[in-house]
């Protein structure tokens, strides 16, 4: 198997830990069993970590695995035949290649791996019962074969759009032989029940509820101390102005007690006297809205802390179940100001009075000196986790990549699907019709157009006779037969309303996934939005500056073949532009044309006829020139004549068809 990892490898972001933890898990996999694995990792780099900052095993790993340069990726990735593994989250790899600095050694290339591999798998985790819209359209855009993520919890979220979901666990290290290095100014923490809190302040977080449940139960005691490390967000973008949020919540639930007892602690500080921090603190509490994994609550339970945290959320995974000091909540609606946690999602809601019971309970065993045993049960409960280690879970990934099912197709889908991948290792025009070319010698084509006789046979009938055999299908022709067709045609007039509320595509292409072919008299992204998938782009010249050399009155389409020229005529019209030649250039004996008519005179739009009716809704709509339809009709005579010097018979399903008469005519039935 060839596996590509594309992670944020050199990143300070949890995505960035976590990929780092995933990557060393996989090497000490490979490292530690004989499988025949070619792995390799891609760097994407948002946030990244100073230099001096990470860490040497990290570099190690990517000296081991990284690609080097430009040609080794594409070597790697040209047959399409390797296994993709995007860790990030969702609707970022919708932008990544124009957005990410830069990586090292190579161009950005994200979007060209996933889109040629034979299989993709999205790693993934989120904090509450269900996704933003638009993470929802991008998993239905990319359309992962399979979903990876860190919880249970989590897998039930995305269950909801994706056949497949496997949970992977966040490895961890269980060395607890960590250095610490104490922090100064801290005051004696001696005699005094120290409850410790690590994060960033976001809502997210839940530091309102800890805050106003420590200083509510504890306003009359002065051996107690919570300690509050913490680093600053949009929502507090200094230590003044996470004081003032913490004077606030003391205003409302202790206004008369003086001293607050809360240490904030809000400047970078190394891992060892974050270490300091857990060796010097009789418990942890954390009650966030919703977790992952929940990086911190594992590191305190590492460091033999008893933990004081939501009773549900991805954590509790490696949380024994008769944990003392769960806090009880409810599952209520997301009200937050960040377009990512829609209020149609639920987060965890910690009571607050729980909360209360629970550090009053977490204070009284301390008094008792029993508090500290639960803190060791703690760890003694992390090292019985073997699916947590970290050979383990590299395996999990392993695992999880073989048995990722793929569609099973017929032996003309599977070809069209093939050339697909390798066509999306590649940049250039050039070198995309470089690998169609011949690629169906001596077969049949199947041409679906918008005319109205498209309608005139069974939809279900036709679907099925076409599932074995090569499907072009132009314009809105696809929408009626997805799940048969290999190429889909369009071009900048009459295009469908976008039909997504996000991302605004006017094609989808989700379980079928066709070579798409586009064109347009504007560069590529000027008519349609950028997120519009394309496989190949035609630019054709606009009418009015080609002194009237459009090809159906030239007459000279063998200066248009797709093996001598990428250059495109003018028409005008689809058919004569790319959806012939590109018949030519695939090698094809026979095209079978239905839905081809061209049955109408009038020179207007709107009263033109197509299979699905009027234009009057569709995007750019288009217009017709006044003798557009009798002069692109009477050039189906010469038309077929050279498709037929050319090796290619033209047939036509169709009563209603007003092209050439002699183009053979054939009925459906006796196709079948």
């Amino acid at each position: 198997m060839k596996l590509v990892y594309c992670g944020q490898f050199l990143d300070f972001t949890g995505y960035g830990i976590a990929a780092r933890k995933y990557l060393k898990s996989i090497h000490e996999y490979l490292v530690s069993s004989d499988v025949d694995i070619d792995f390799r990792i891609y760097t994407s780099t948002v946030a990244p970590l100073e230099n001096s900052k990470v860490p040497q095993e990290t570099l190690e790993h990517l000296e081991l695995y990284e690609f080097k340069n430009n040609e080794e990726l594409s070597e790697f990735i040209s047959d399409g035949d390797h296994v993709c593994i995007w860790h990030m989250p969702t609707a970022m790899v919708l932008f990544a290649d124009k957005r990410f600095k830069k990586t090292r050694g190579y161009d950005n290339s994200l979007s060209k791996i996933i889109k040629s591999s034979d299989k993709n798998l999205h790693f993934v985790v989120w904090e509450t019962d269900d996704i933003c819209k638009e993470w929802q359209e991008a998993i239905e855009y990319i359309n992962p074969n399979k979903i990876l993520t860190a919880c249970n919890m989590n897998k039930e979220v995305f269950q909801k759009y994706s056949k497949s979901v496997d949970v992977i666990p966040h490895p961890f290290d269980l060395d607890v032989d960590r250095p610490v290095q104490p922090i100064n100014n801290m005051g004696s923490l001696k005699d005094k029940f120290v409850v410790l809190s690590v994060s960033q302040w976001t809502k997210r977080k839940g530091f309102d509820k800890l805050v106003a449940a420590f200083l509510s139960e504890f306003n009359e005691q002065d051996d107690i101390m919570l300690v509050l490390k913490t680093y600053f967000s949009s929502e507090a973008k200094n230590i003044e102005e996470v004081s003032t949020q913490i004077l606030e919540i003391k205003k409302c639930v202790s206004p008369r007690t003086k001293n607050s007892n809360i240490v904030l602690i809000s400047d970078y500080i190394s891992k060892q006297k974050l270490n300091w921090l857990y060796k010097n603190s009789d418990a942890f509490s954390l009650l966030t809205r919703g977790e992952g994994f929940g990086l911190t609550i594992n590191e305190a339970m590492l460091n033999e802390l008893p933990v004081l945290v939501p009773s549900e959320g991805g954590h509790v995974d490696y949380i024994p179940q008769d944990n003392p000091f769960f806090v009880d909540g409810v599952w209520d609606t997301c009200v937050y100001d960040n377009f990512a946690y829609e209020p149609n999602s639920n987060w965890f809601e910690c009571s607050v009075a729980d909360a209360k019971a629970k550090l009053r309970k977490a204070y009284n065993m301390w008094k008792q000196n029993t508090l500290k045993k639960v803190g060791e049960q703690n760890l003694e409960h992390l090292r019985s986790l073997e699916h947590f280690e970290y050979r383990n879970v590299g395996q999990s990934i392993i695992d999880s990549c073989v048995s990722t099912d793929t569609k099973q197709l017929t032996k003309a889908k599977h070809k069209a699907r093939e050339l697909k991948k390798k066509i999306s290792a590649k940049s250039s025009l050039e070198e995309k019709l470089s690998i169609l070319e011949g690629s169906f010698d001596n077969e049949t084509c199947y041409l679906l157009n918008c005319g109205p006789s498209l309608n005139d046979i069974d939809s279900d009938e036709l679907s099925n006779f076409l599932s074995d055999k090569v499907v072009f299908s132009v314009k809105q022709a696809y929408d009626k037969f997805k799940d048969v067709t290999d190429f889909h045609f369009y071009n900048c007039s009459n295009l469908p309303s976008p039909r997504k509320k996000i991302l605004l595509q006017h094609y989808t292409y989700e379980d079928n996934s066709p070579i798409v072919v586009a064109s347009s008299n504007y560069d590529l992204g000027k008519r349609w939005t950028p997120i519009q998938k394309v496989d190949l782009f035609f630019k054709i010249p606009i009418r009015t500056e080609i002194n009237n050399e459009f090809v159906t009155i030239t007459k000279d389409f063998g200066k248009y073949k797709m093996s001598e020229t990428s250059q495109r005529p003018c028409g005008p019209g689809i058919i004569y532009e790319t959806v012939m030649y590109m018949a030519l250039h695939l090698g094809f004996k026979k095209i079978v044309a239905i839905g081809w008519d061209l049955s109408q005179d009038s020179p207007n739009e709107k009263d033109y006829e197509h299979f699905y009716g009027t234009t009057d809704t569709l995007y750019n709509r288009g217009d017709i020139l006044p003798w557009e339809i009798e002069v692109t009709r009477n050039a189906t005579k010469e038309l077929y004549y050279w498709l037929k010097e050319n090796g290619v018979e033209l047939e036509l399903v169709s009563d209603k068809s007003k092209l050439y008469e002699n183009i053979p005519r054939v009925k459906f039935g006796d196709l079948k």
